[in-house]
């Protein structure tokens, strides 16, 4: 699903971006909600950043919020993992890379028709900056595990061309994974 946003684009840098399961909740510009088994999955784009709230029978699981709030500035964690309520795991991988201005116009519009292109996708435009995307995949994981895992990628131009694009993977689980010591789901990397 695209999502035009009616806002202007406020030229922000990933750098300016902090991660929160605590964050209160924050008025979304657009929201959609997936439900995955007996969680749902409510999306909440906030511009250039994101917040996930994720419910069972109303009762708050997660709020996972990756978004430019003072005074809590980044960086953006590389990895976390927290145990949550109800017996639910979660873990995000976060990661940031700065793309030169070659490159940048045709990453983002790759990132818009991949996602755009998914039927569990969200895909938030500005309308006057093609470049500025904001995209959340939701995606269930095997039965085994009762959880969820979302993918987001925000791209941020910046004035003279390129900018920086972040990426996070989030998984919540209430089963442990199978198959090893030392946690973590294998190959988590955005």
């Amino acid at each position: 699903m695209i999502a035009p946003l009616s806002v202007p684009y406020r030229d922000v840098r990933a750098s300016e971006l902090s991660w929160s399961l605590e964050a209160p909740d924050q008025p979304p510009l657009h929201a959609r909600h997936h439900p995955v088994g007996a969680l749902d999955v409510e999306v909440r784009i906030l511009g250039a950043s994101h917040q996930i709230l994720v419910r069972v029978a109303d009762r708050l699981i997660c709020r996972e919020t990756v978004a430019c709030r003072e005074p809590a500035a980044g960086p953006l964690p590389i990895a976390i993992e927290r145990e949550l309520g109800d017996g639910y795991h979660y873990e995000v991988r976060c990661e940031v890379r700065a793309v030169d201005p070659e490159h940048f116009p045709a990453w983002a519009l790759a990132l818009n028709d991949y996602a755009g292109a998914l039927p569990e996708a969200t895909v938030a435009v500005f309308p006057t900056i093609p470049d500025a995307v904001t995209a959340v995949v939701v995606e269930p994981l095997p039965a085994a595990l009762h959880g969820v895992l979302w993918r987001t990628w925000h791209t941020y131009p910046q004035a003279g061309g390129g900018g920086d694009v972040v990426a996070t993977r989030t998984v919540l689980h209430r089963a442990p994974p199978s198959g090893g010591a030392g946690g973590g789901m294998p190959g988590l990397r955005p």
